[in-house]
């Protein structure tokens, strides 16, 4: 489809246009595809589109459409088209040197904002934080957090920086690179761990669906034979790591809960829980430090 050849095209007929032909394509979710370019391609916000969706658009909106339909059309998913994701109503850069944060990641919020102590300052600790949209999510929803995050890769640190710098969180985080617990300063505890490790089965690896298989990176979603190398080694150890009834928290795969909770009956883990996404599907595990002091 040739969207400038289309005469006097506007953001209202490029979003039905796109529409069909990502239906057409069967693209899920077609229509919340359509209007993320068009806002992206015109710079309007939603109410502009309603107010201005009917005015011709500039041949750049109109070739930008086009070109980030023929993207879209190709199988790349919109959030690598535009370079964003949003997560929990902020905007967070993406490449694909992070994994992009899921709606479903934000059921790992809500907890966490449960379980704080807002009157208290808090120091927590993001481990694999990737684009950082779990901490600095935290950082933006309670001033009495600072944040130490880590990541293994290099890259994901720097976009997780960018991300900081942007919603002016910067001043409340240190970044440390390296595997899981290796990363974190010695001798320093949190009140609360949060992780979102890769935890997809190496068979399961082999069904993933190109929009994801292709372009989030591999070592955020590769969790070995059974899913469970990344939850072994930060069950394990996070005890050294927490304040006495320090929280926990982790995103699981929908089948995980059981084996997750298993890990954690080692005798040093208290309040075990699972908490369901708004799809209904077991996604956070939650355990608490059983130290008393």
């Amino acid at each position: 489809m040739n969207l400038t050849s289309v005469s006097d095209l506007s953001a209202r007929t490029a979003k039905r246009l796109l529409t069909e032909s990502f239906t057409e394509a069967g693209i899920p979710f077609a229509e919340d595809d359509a209007l993320e370019i068009v806002l992206a391609a015109t710079g309007f916000d939603k109410s502009g589109l309603i107010l201005r969706g009917t005015e011709a658009l500039s041949p750049t909106s109109c070739a930008a459409i086009e070109t980030y339909m023929a993207r879209r059309l190709l199988g790349e998913p919109v959030d690598h088209i535009l370079g964003w994701r949003e997560f929990y109503g902020r905007r967070f850069q993406i490449s694909a040197e992070v994994l992009s944060p899921r709606a479903d990641t934000e059921t790992l919020i809500r907890g966490a904002l449960q379980r704080l102590d807002q009157t208290e300052d808090i120091q927590l600790l993001d481990l694999g934080t990737g684009s950082g949209a779990i901490g600095l999510t935290m950082l933006a929803e309670t001033p009495s957090v600072a944040l130490c995050a880590t990541d293994l890769s290099e890259a994901a640190l720097m976009i997780a920086q960018e991300n900081a710098k942007s919603l002016n969180l910067a001043d409340r985080v240190n970044f440390y690179q390296g595997a899981w617990w290796d990363a974190v300063p010695t001798g320093q505890v949190f009140g609360m761990v949060l992780s979102n490790p890769p935890y997809i089965t190496q068979a399961a690896m082999e069904t993933l669906d190109h929009e994801v298989l292709g372009y989030d990176p591999d070592m955020a979603l590769r969790g070995g034979l059974d899913g469970l190398d990344a939850y072994k080694v930060i069950i394990a150890e996070a005890p050294a790591y927490l304040v006495p009834k320090g929280w926990l928290g982790l995103e699981i795969g929908f089948d995980q809960a059981e084996a997750l909770e298993t890990l954690f009956k080692t005798g040093a883990w208290t309040n075990i829980q699972v908490e369901k996404d708004l799809g209904g599907l077991d996604r956070v595990v939650w355990a608490q430090n059983s130290a008393e002091n």
